[in-house]
């Protein structure tokens, strides 16, 4: 699989950001709901210019960034991708976020099979990881789904205190 290549799932269309998404990646990373479990402080607009040029042309790149988009109606529902990729380590950190009004609605429950699968045969890793906000409860549950289990930190992190949360290729 192309990492730049889009695809679809039941309901969502991925496919890398570009500048016309720029407009929905700034409201997405400056709301001070979205940004409650973040680890960044909401963005400005040249900000969010700069984190889809970050993520453009992902290939050989240590990080990745897919926009999802509702397949009807191609509305933002938020991101998902990877970042931290240790080749040596055969490790990777992924991410998510899903815009507050996509919350409790099985998106991520839809996007993950495809991002974990990707990490596994893409980027061949042994653990994939995902570290996130200690009271986010939600974004815990769903990756219990998957098989992730609590664990230390894979990785030193200086942000505030992160739950580590890793599967392993079994």
């Amino acid at each position: 699989m192309n990492l730049s290549e889009p695809f679809n799932t039941k309901r969502l269309h991925f496919r890398l950001l570009n500048q016309s998404d720029t407009d929905a990646v700034y409201k997405q990373f400056s709301d001070p709901d979205m940004c409650r479990y973040f680890s960044e402080p909401p963005c400005d607009y040249n900000e969010a210019v700069e984190i889809i040029e970050h993520y453009a042309q992902p290939e050989g790149k240590g990080h990745h960034r897919y926009g999802m988009f509702d397949r009807e109606t191609d509305a933002f529902i938020g991101t998902c991708g990877y970042h931290y990729w240790d080749a040596e380590r055969k490790q990777v950190e992924i991410g998510y976020d899903i815009w507050k009004d996509y919350w409790g609605q099985g998106y991520m429950s839809e996007a993950l099979p495809i991002l974990l699968d990707t990490c596994f045969t893409q980027l061949d890793v042994d653990c994939i990881y995902i570290l996130t906000h200690p009271q986010n409860a939600a974004s815990m549950a769903t990756v219990r789904k998957f098989g992730f289990e609590l664990c230390e930190p894979c990785r030193e992190v200086e942000e505030e205190p992160q739950v580590c949360m890793k599967l392993m290729r079994s």
